[in-house]
C-alpha cells in the first residue's frame, strides 16, 4: 500500500467541473472552491487523523500536495482490526508487511505518540511475535500511550517487551500477563508512567512500586501471588472484583478517589477463572473495549444467576405480578413515603439470618487472602465507593483497624455495611467527621420471608456528622429499612428532608418471578428426559 501510495501522483484538491461549465458556476460554486481542511494547521489535522486506522491514514496522501506526508509524522497508529464491521476500510493482505513498512518509512524525527493495537489477529496473519515486535518499536520512538486488547481466549504474553522508557505515560493492557520482569521494568524503569488500566489481566509478579503513578484501574483481574501496590502519588484508584486474592496498598497519600467493589465468590485458591464464550463475544477496538459486553452479562435480577442462561424461557408466565415488579420510581423526600403502606415494614430490620442477602450460598471464606491496611490506605481520600454484596469479608476484617477519614466528603456503600444493626455503617460514620453526601444501595434478597418489628439499639452507637447534608438511598419498594435507617438518621441530628429515596420494583415479586422460570429453564433444559 505504501509503495502504491509514493507512486501516485498528487494534484491538488479542488472543484470539479464538467466539460463546457465555466469555472466558479453551477451549484457550490465559491464554497467548493476553497480547500479549506488543508489550511489547517498539522497539529489539528494529526488529530482528525487519529480516528482512523494506520491503513486508513495513509491514502491521504493522494489527497492533496499538503497531505503528501503528513501520515508519515501521524502521532497515532491504530492497528486494531474491527471485524463485521463497515465503519473500517479492509486492513492490507499482507497485514505484517504493511506494518513492518510504515515503521520503516515513517518520519525518523516523529515520535510515536500512541499505539493501539491487538495481542494477534488470525485473520489478518499475525501473532504475539509481531505485537511484541511492534511495541518494541514504539517504545523506541518514545511512545507516550500504549494500548494493547487482548483475547478472552488466551492470555497475551509480552515476554520480547522491554517496558524501558522515559516517555511512556499510559499503559492499558486487557487479557495480558504480568510477570515480575514486566512490573519490575515499570517500577524502576518507567519514571514517566502515570496511568495503568489493566482488565482481565493475570498478574504473576509481587508487585509495583511507583512515585508517578496517578491513576490505576484494575478490572477483573487475577492476583496468583501476594500483590502489593505502593504509590504515594497515586490520585485515583478503582479495583474491581480482582480474583483469587485481594491486592495490598501501602503509601497512598496522595489518594482522592476510590473504589473498591469485592465478589468473595471469586477470592481463595481453589477459584478457577472459568470463560462462558455463550456470554462474551470477542472484544472491541473501543477505550472501553468490553466494558459494554460486561454491562450486559448482568446478573438475574441481581441474586447471582447470569440472566443469559437463566432469564429466558420458553414457556410463558401467566402470572401476573402487577407493575411494582419492575418499577423505577423517581427519587422522593423520604417525607413523602415514611407512611407508604405498600412501601414495606415501617421500622422494621431484616435480619441477616433471615436470608443470605444474594451473597456469598454458605461457603467457607476463612481463606480470603490479601487486602490488608485497604482501608488505611484509603483513608486519605475525599471520595470513596465500597460496593461489595453483604457477609463481605476483607473490608468487614479491615474495619477492626478502621482509620479516620478526615478527608472525606463524599461516601457511597453497598450492602454489606448493612447487617448486625448497621454496625459498620455507624462505624464508618463515626470516623467521618467531614462527610457531606452518603450514598447508600440496598439489596434485599428474595429470600428473606420475615422483617424482625424492633429497632436498632442506638446507645453508645451515635455518631456526629455536622456537614452531612444529603443521604440517597436506593433500595426496592419492599425493603423496609429504609425506615429504620431513617429513624437512625434522624435521631443523630439529620433532617428527614436531607434524606432522598430511590425506589426499584419489589424484590420479593422480583424473586418468585425468578424461582418460577428457573423451573421453566430447568424443564426446558431436561425436555422429555425429566420423566
Amino acid at each position: 500500500m505504501l509503495d502504491e501510495m509514493r507512486r501516485t501522483n498528487s494534484r491538488r484538491w479542488g472543484p470539479y467541473h464538467r466539460a463546457g461549465q465555466p469555472a466558479g458556476s453551477g451549484a457550490g460554486a465559491g464554497a467548493g472552491a476553497v480547500d479549506r481542511l488543508s489550511a489547517l494547521p498539522d497539529a489539528l489535522l494529526h488529530h482528525i487523523t487519529s480516528f482512523l486506522k494506520a491503513w486508513e491514514v495513509v491514502p491521504t496522501c493522494v489527497l492533496a500536495r499538503r497531505w503528501r506526508h503528513l501520515w508519515a509524522s501521524a502521532p497515532c497508529i491504530d492497528l486494531r482490526v474491527r471485524h463485521s464491521s463497515f465503519r473500517d476500510a479492509n486492513p492490507p493482505e499482507e497485514f505484517c508487511d504493511f506494518v513492518d513498512s510504515l515503521f520503516l518509512h515513517r518520519d525518523a524525527s516523529a515520535s510515536v505518540d500512541t499505539l493501539r493495537l491487538r495481542s494477534s489477529d488470525d485473520y489478518v496473519g499475525f501473532d504475539e511475535k509481531d505485537t511484541n515486535a511492534w511495541i518494541r518499536t514504539a517504545i523506541s520512538r518514545k511512545a507516550r500511550v500504549i494500548h494493547l486488547v487482548g483475547h478472552r481466549k488466551g492470555i497475551a504474553s509480552l515476554d520480547r517487551v522491554p517496558f524501558v522508557s522515559c516517555h511512556l505515560k499510559i499503559l492499558k493492557l486487557s487479557y495480558a500477563r504480568l510477570d515480575d520482569r514486566i512490573l519490575g521494568q515499570l517500577s524502576s524503569s518507567c519514571k514517566s508512567l502515570e496511568e495503568m488500566d489493566l482488565k482481565d489481566c493475570l498478574v504473576t509478579g509481587p508487585g509495583i512500586v511507583s512515585t508517578s503513578l496517578k491513576t490505576l484501574i484494575m478490572l477483573k483481574c487475577t492476583f496468583n501471588w501476594d500483590f502489593s501496590i505502593t504509590a504515594p502519588n497515586l490520585v485515583l484508584l478503582r479495583l474491581i472484583t480482582p480474583s483469587v486474592r485481594v491486592p495490598s496498598f501501602t503509601n497512598f497519600g496522595s489518594l482522592v478517589t476510590g473504589t473498591i467493589i469485592l465478589d468473595d465468590s471469586l477470592l481463595c485458591d481453589d477459584f478457577g477463572y472459568i470463560s462462558d464464550e455463550d456470554n462474551f463475544d470477542e472484544t472491541t477496538d473501543d477505550d472501553n473495549h468490553n466494558d459494554d459486553k460486561r454491562e450486559n452479562y448482568k446478573f438475574g435480577f441481581g441474586y447471582g444467576f447470569p440472566e443469559g442462561r437463566y432469564g429466558h424461557s420458553h414457556y410463558k408466565d401467566n402470572y401476573d405480578y402487577g407493575s411494582d415488579i419492575d418499577s423505577d420510581d423517581n427519587t422522593y423526600e423520604y417525607s413523602e413515603i415514611a407512611n407508604d403502606a405498600k412501601y414495606g415494614y415501617k421500622g422494621a430490620k431484616l435480619s441477616s439470618q433471615d436470608g443470605k442477602y444474594g451473597g456469598n450460598s454458605g461457603r467457607n471464606y476463612s481463606k480470603i487472602l490479601g487486602g490488608h491496611n485497604m482501608l488505611e490506605s484509603l483513608s486519605t481520600a475525599t471520595s470513596l465507593e465500597l460496593l461489595t454484596d453483604a457477609g463481605e469479608v476483607v473490608l468487614t476484617r479491615e474495619l477492626k483497624r478502621c482509620p479516620t477519614f478526615s478527608n472525606l466528603k463524599t461516601l457511597s456503600l453497598g450492602e454489606w455495611c448493612m447487617a448486625a444493626d448497621f454496625d459498620a455503617l455507624i462505624l464508618l460514620l463515626q470516623h467521618s467527621p467531614n462527610i457531606k453526601r452518603l450514598f447508600l444501595q440496598l439489596k434485599l434478597n428474595f429470600g428473606m420471608r420475615k422483617a424482625l418489628e424492633t429497632g436498632i439499639k442506638l446507645e453508645r452507637r451515635s455518631f456526629t456528622c455536622k456537614d452531612l447534608r444529603m443521604v440517597k438511598i436506593k433500595c426496592s419498594k419492599d425493603d423496609g429499612r429504609v425506615h429504620t435507617l431513617a429513624h437512625m438518621f434522624s435521631a443523630n441530628g439529620i433532617p428527614l428532608q436531607c434524606i432522598y429515596v430511590r425506589r426499584s420494583g419489589n424484590a420479593h415479586l422480583r424473586g418468585q418471578k425468578f424461582m418460577r422460570e428457573l423451573g421453566k429453564q430447568e424443564l426446558d433444559e431436561c425436555g422429555d428426559d425429566w420423566m
